[in-house]
């Protein structure tokens, strides 16, 4: 029987630490890095880039990028210009499904993408070249070139080499 009761203290005092150990990693800090990129091209196009990732100290888990492309202004209000540029846009992002929303006003297309789980996501590959009063969009999708940035959800990075590698690719970061 005195037995018994000197059991009572060990298992409530491994409780409580069973308790503390979950506490503390339920509360694990997660950083968040901010950076953008403004780019100017042919014709008054600009490309605004705002990546915000979510890391856990070692890799990332959660990446949300906004892509927001401003029309030249000779192109403001043509509906079929901006329409095109969506849909080229689109399709060179379909494999990302529900993760990316479009959104279209009448000077810019805004491009939300949000990914928690497997994905890829190429940063600064979008070109506009002026070609004769045509404007032609150039989309670079190759993964393996060095023109673009490439991030996926669980690439190693600290929050530090992170924001040197996006600053050392023409990013401004917080």
């Amino acid at each position: 029987m005195s037995t018994r009761k000197s059991m009572k203290l060990p298992i409530i005092i491994t409780f409580i630490f069973i308790l503390i150990i979950v506490y503390l990693f339920m509360n694990l800090k997660q950083s968040k890095v901010v950076c953008e990129s403004e780019k100017s091209f042919d014709g008054g196009f600009r490309v605004k880039e705002e990546i915000e990732s979510v890391t856990d100290g070692k890799k990332i888990n959660t990446l949300n990028v906004t892509k927001t492309i401003y029309m030249a202004d000779r192109y403001v209000n043509n509906s079929d210009s901006i329409e095109e540029i969506k849909n080229v846009i689109k399709n060179t992002l379909d494999y990302l499904g529900d993760n990316v929303t479009y959104s279209v006003l009448d000077d810019r297309i805004i491009i939300k993408i949000n990914i928690k789980k497997n994905g890829l996501v190429l940063l600064d590959n979008i070109n506009f070249v002026d070609n004769g009063g045509k404007i032609d969009v150039i989309i670079d999708t190759n993964t393996k070139s060095n023109n673009v940035v490439k991030l996926a959800i669980g690439d190693n990075y600290t929050d530090g080499e992170l924001m040197q590698s996006l600053k050392n690719k023409g990013y401004s970061c917080k």
